[in-house]
């Protein structure tokens, strides 16, 4: 792990008691829709392995549970807090340690791959592509839900303020770590634009890029397929 992957470990490992009550809050229960519209765009069949990536304290592999029948779960996150957290909510799901960037699982081990705001910690996104990839079976889908930036001027302006000055406040108020809510917009104006994320997954070997803008744009749900 290199030294800026273990400085955001170690923030989410800080943080990782209050990031649930967080984010239903800075959301306004918006990340409990978006995790269930990135299940319905999979279309997951039954009986299904599926790996969640950056699980953290485990809310997409409950709804997960909930949506599909007679899967095979298994939960990967790189922060250990988090995933102790998940161990208390999640049952008959298999819980591993796993940097994105070096997954601990077999060439074609998933059909598929959920991986919900977390994919802008990964620091080499390239590397981070490849590797889930690698791991995802022939036909397989990867969704990666992720915070994007509304496209509309007036809104975006008002998405700006939001999240650049009064979440970093909360955030840093309840959890006792403003950095940490100071790094989650920074890390989101930083993510790669559009035309430069699909050409990110497409030379990753991935076939098709789909992307789904929620909630006037500031989430997108990105279908990629094998």
């Amino acid at each position: 792990m290199n030294e800026q992957s273990e400085k955001i470990k170690n923030m989410f490992d800080s943080i990782a008691h209050r990031y649930d009550l967080l984010n239903r809050l800075l959301s306004f229960r918006r990340d409990v829709y978006w995790r269930k519209k990135a299940i319905e765009l999979l279309n997951i069949h039954d009986g299904a392995k599926i790996l969640d990536l950056a699980c953290g304290t485990g809310d997409m592999l409950i709804e997960l549970q909930r949506r599909t029948k007679k899967s095979i779960l298994i939960g990967g996150d790189f922060s250990f807090n988090m995933l102790q957290i998940a161990q208390k909510k999640v049952d008959n799901v298999f819980l591993s340690v796993a940097d994105a960037h070096r997954l601990p699982f077999k060439d074609e081990s998933f059909d598929f791959i959920t991986i919900a705001f977390g994919f802008r910690n990964v620091t080499d996104k390239d590397v981070g592509l490849k590797e889930m990839f690698r791991v995802l079976k022939e036909g397989g889908k990867v969704c990666i839900l992720e915070f994007s930036q509304p496209e509309k001027k007036f809104f975006s302006s008002i998405y700006r303020f939001y999240f650049t000055k009064i979440l970093p406040f909360i955030g840093g108020l309840i959890s006792g770590n403003r950095k940490a809510y100071e790094y989650l917009p920074d890390s989101v104006y930083k993510f790669p634009k559009k035309d430069k994320y699909r050409e990110m997954i497409l030379n990753a070997g991935f076939k098709r890029v789909e992307f789904n803008p929620l909630t006037f744009g500031i989430c997108d749900a990105t279908i990629c397929c094998k």
